[in-house]
């Protein structure tokens, strides 16, 4: 993981360099230096040691689908106890394997990340025979129970973002039962979006104590999940605002939006860029949404002018996108001064 990270780190700096340089942030002699400072260009070893890597996961995740795949394209030719006692038999071995050879080695958390994918597959496969009536979320509520153990041994952040996926499904399908389908509903959308939000921030805390929390993937894919759910419950609310409950779903996207920005800001000297610009990204399209529904509400409402109307969304939208642009450019010239 401290390999590929330098490797990452030493990419985005020369890209920065790059562009500081474009910018006259550094003269030519500054930016030669900074190069010189930064090291060598990954080389022909690193590029090994990504694909090693790289193969890794992917054959996993092959193998999970193939199992998968093979039970589901020979139900009618496996018997009951073949396809239960297969799929337990491969959970074992991959569980034991695990245990047997250590947690700390790469192949071994990539094994136990196999695990939880079979057992999702064993859970679908006992639902599916014995049909015991149990809601779908019901299933996914007690795969993320059973694997949240294997989360905590394996230490790896491809374990814990498999099991956010699961608990975000079984969030989303008991939102379902609750309701009309989660992605029409702004309550569902709220309730995915705030723990998404809370997993984040507790993906930053823990980063500071567990190396596996280190990287930047997990929470910019936390933020990804949490923004989309909490801007389209906030689009919603515009849309639909004879309900009594709108307010909330804009409320907790304000309230998101902000702490995000603060926490990013206060986090670190160098905030990571990537979520600033999601959040950005989301303030545009919700402010967009709105202001369309009040001008259209208040402003156009006796006069048939939609020309004007959309000339007027553009020109916010592109000022928004400026505003937004400097604020991020305006960091990287911060930090280069620094």
């Amino acid at each position: 993981m401290g390999d590929w990270r330098r490797w990452r780190e030493t990419v985005a700096e020369r890209t920065q360099l790059r562009e500081w340089r474009r910018d006259g942030a550094l003269d030519a002699a500054a930016a030669i230096a900074a190069r010189e400072a930064l090291g060598p260009a990954p080389d022909t070893a690193l590029w090994r040691w990504f694909l090693d890597r790289f193969a890794l996961w992917l054959g996993i995740a092959l193998c999970a689908a193939g199992a998968i795949c093979f039970i589901a394209a020979n139900w009618e030719h496996l018997g009951k106890f073949t396809r239960l006692y297969g799929m337990q038999a491969l959970v074992i071995a991959a569980v034991a394997a695990a245990a047997r050879l250590g947690l700390a080695r790469l192949g071994i958390q990539a094994a136990l990340w196999l695990a939880m994918v079979l057992l999702g597959g064993l859970l679908a496969l006992i639902g599916q025979t014995y049909q015991t009536g149990a809601d779908t979320w019901e299933l996914f509520t007690l795969w993320a129970a059973l694997a949240l153990p294997w989360a905590f041994a394996g230490r790896h952040a491809a374990i814990w973002l498999l099991w956010i996926a699961v608990a975000n499904i079984a969030l989303g399908l008991w939102a379902d039962t609750m309701g009309g389908p989660w992605l029409d509903d702004e309550n569902s959308l709220m309730l995915i979006g705030l723990f998404d939000f809370a997993l984040f921030l507790g993906w930053r805390f823990a980063a500071g104590r567990w190396p596996e929390f280190g990287g930047d993937g997990g929470p910019r894919l936390l933020v990804a999940a949490a923004l989309f759910c909490l801007s389209l419950a906030a689009i919603d609310a515009a849309i639909g605002q004879h309900s009594p409950r709108f307010g909330y779903a804009l409320c907790a996207w304000l309230v998101s939006v902000a702490a995000l920005i603060a926490f990013e800001l206060r986090r670190s000297r160098v905030p990571d860029r990537a979520v600033l610009a999601m959040t950005v990204i989301s303030m545009i399209g919700v402010s967009t949404v709105w202001l369309f529904q009040l001008m259209s509400r208040y402003v156009f409402e006796r006069h048939d002018e939609p020309a004007a109307l959309w000339l007027l969304l553009a020109v916010a939208v592109l000022g928004e996108a400026t505003a937004g642009a400097w604020w991020l450019r305006r960091m990287d010239r911060r930090e280069a001064d620094a």
